[in-house]
């Protein structure tokens, strides 16, 4: 499928965010892997062809379409297919409107079923399952079956008894765990950058009057000098409706509806020498570390990575 463009705005600015975080590639190659993605012979051609096209035919691709389009590109750059994701939602190369935070996780989701879960199943890793402990018929994805079994819930990691677990005859919408992009709170630095954190205090975003950054979840924030959350007791759980209303206008307000690097761990919570969310950070930090730069207001965590 050819995707056509009114100019060569979006290809490039989609160029540009996909060499920040490409590994040891050229501009020359970011943009003639993007152009046969797109459907193209190579850059040239994509430039000629989007001279010809009005901007009413510009195509926008459906959820289905952007999965196929965002692993083709990561295949052929031999990327993370969260960095391109984040890369071209970011450039609004796939639509010409930006893309919202649910639109986001349910890419993300959707991604996560096609490369690696699979269908679901009976018993089967990845598999969206009911929880009815308590009656509560609660959605989460199914870890590692057995007695215990264990789960992820939205709000994160926990086990039930093998009778508590149902896998459902029609399969359940998929789904990414607050847990992992969900702020809890925010820091103020002496600097005056603002770091978004998670529930489990891992840093998500640094927010400074240059620019928005997403943040590695194994740093260790300094110089902080007031915190802030958006949960208070009285309000009930940390992702209760009231304080997920307020972690997300706040993300809104900062102009976020990108996904942190903290979601690139989920496929890793299924591997079985992995028991904790650390286990995971350990193992995403890994490949990264050639190419990772730490902020000045960061250090690694040695918590984390020790």
């Amino acid at each position: 499928m050819r995707i056509q463009f009114h100019d060569i705005d979006r290809p490039k600015k989609a160029a540009k965010y996909l060499l920040r975080v490409a590994r040891d590639s050229k501009l020359s190659q970011v943009q003639e892997a993007l152009a046969r993605a797109l459907g193209y012979r190579d850059w040239h051609e994509l430039g000629g062809k989007s001279q010809h096209v009005s901007p009413e035919a510009s195509t926008n691709l459906s959820i289905e379409g952007s999965v196929r389009f965002i692993l083709d590109l990561a295949d052929k750059l031999g990327m993370p297919y969260a960095d391109v994701q984040y890369a071209v939602c970011k450039a609004r190369l796939l639509r010409a409107t930006s893309w919202s935070l649910d639109e986001q996780l349910t890419l993300r989701a959707a991604i996560w079923r096609r490369r690696h879960f699979g269908p679901p199943g009976r018993g089967k890793p990845g598999t969206i399952v009911k929880d009815v402990a308590y009656g509560e018929n609660t959605p989460a994805y199914l870890r590692r079956a057995g007695r215990p079994t264990h789960l992820i819930f939205d709000t994160g990691p926990g086990e039930r008894a093998d009778f508590e677990v149902v896998t459902p005859r029609v399969p359940l919408p998929d789904f990414v765990p607050s847990r992992l992009w969900l702020p809890y709170g925010f820091w103020r630095l002496q600097d005056g950058t603002k770091v978004v954190f998670s529930r489990d205090y891992f840093p998500m975003w640094g927010i400074s009057q240059e620019r928005v950054e997403r943040l590695a979840p194994w740093l260790w924030i300094k110089d902080i000098v007031d915190q802030t959350h958006f949960w208070k007791e009285a309000r009930g759980g940390w992702a209760d409706t009231s304080s997920r209303h307020l972690a997300i206008g706040d993300l809104v307000a900062d102009r976020i509806t990108g996904l942190p690097i903290l979601v690139d761990i989920m496929p890793h919570l299924f591997e079985a020498d992995v028991d904790t969310f650390r286990d995971g950070l350990r193992k995403l930090y890994r490949p990264n570390r050639p190419t990772f730069v730490v902020p000045a207001y960061a250090a690694l965590n040695d918590r984390i990575l020790g």
